[in-house]
């Protein structure tokens, strides 16, 4: 990947974030941290990896992607817009009553969703049936499924580990969000990605390791983890809660809450001139 595709990447995850940060604020939804976590991952999957057409969203061979931590449904939402899935005025009236985007996945009426939102532990399960019927019709078609490091304290999780080694699906491949936080609080039990990957290579699964917020680190790792498939796979992506804003990124408890119109405006200025700098310093190189 190089040093132009990276630039485009970036001001495509900038412009996500300020949409994510509109769509919790006009919501009230108390779900940022956790959403802005992912923007970077979801922007090189929908813009470098996934095959799919957004004008025909039910193409048959297209790749399937599962949001395993429904609380960063806000992410996907935004990146869903910017392919042109749907249009992006949804967007502003995410959770209210009747319209299309939800706080809760819903396939049936939003474009380019592939599986319900559920409890925690339920998206690999999910992924593992999809990714189990496209080997079983013979479909070239590629299940994604990203899932929060929070979640994995859920016994279903590795119970649909064992499964996905069992049936030895090598078109699954996995993604951990690994913030290190649920819920704003600090998770507790597998101390670092190399402590969580042992515990994957021990269910049978390829582990992969990548900075989940820089994109030539997360592309290299998805050509590895996809380019040679044995089975199936997870990518362990370091990243930081709330990435991309101070006060989320500070564990401010108020993160926790939902923002208010200061809080909003205040994010919005900063990602502003994080974009600004990005340009600065795309106009340095050149």
């Amino acid at each position: 990947m190089d040093r132009s595709e990276i630039l485009e990447l970036e001001r495509t995850a900038l412009e996500v974030r300020k949409d994510v940060v509109r769509m919790i604020g006009l919501s009230r939804a108390p779900s940022l941290g956790s959403s802005l976590s992912v923007v970077d991952i979801l922007v090189v999957l929908y813009f470098s990896i996934l095959s799919t057409r957004p004008a025909d969203p039910k193409w048959p061979d297209r790749d399937r992607f599962v949001l395993g931590k429904p609380n960063a449904c806000p992410a996907l939402y935004a990146i869903l817009a910017r392919k042109g899935f749907f249009e992006r005025d949804e967007l502003w009236s995410y959770r209210r009553l009747g319209a299309m985007l939800q706080g809760t996945l819903d396939p049936r009426r939003t474009a380019g969703v592939e599986a319900p939102g559920g409890g925690p532990g339920l998206g690999l399960g999910i992924a593992n049936g999809i990714a189990l019927g496209a080997a079983m019709g013979q479909s070239q078609a590629r299940v994604f499924c990203l899932m929060g490091d929070g979640e994995l304290n859920e016994g279903t999780i590795w119970e649909s580990v064992a499964t996905a080694s069992f049936y030895s699906l090598k078109n699954l491949f996995a993604v951990v969000d690994f913030n290190g936080t649920r819920m704003g609080s600090p998770i507790e039990g597998y101390g670092s990605p190399e402590a969580l990957g042992t515990r994957f290579e021990a269910f049978g699964w390829k582990v992969f390791h990548a900075d989940g917020h820089c994109f030539k680190s997360l592309a290299s790792a998805f050509s590895r983890m996809i380019d040679n498939p044995a089975g199936p796979a997870v990518l362990l992506a370091k990243t930081q809660w709330g990435r991309g804003v101070a006060s989320a990124e500070s564990g401010d408890a108020s993160a926790l809450t939902p923002p208010n119109r200061e809080r909003v405006e205040n994010a919005l200025l900063e990602l502003e001139q994080a974009g600004k700098s990005l340009e600065e310093g795309s106009n340095d190189e050149s």
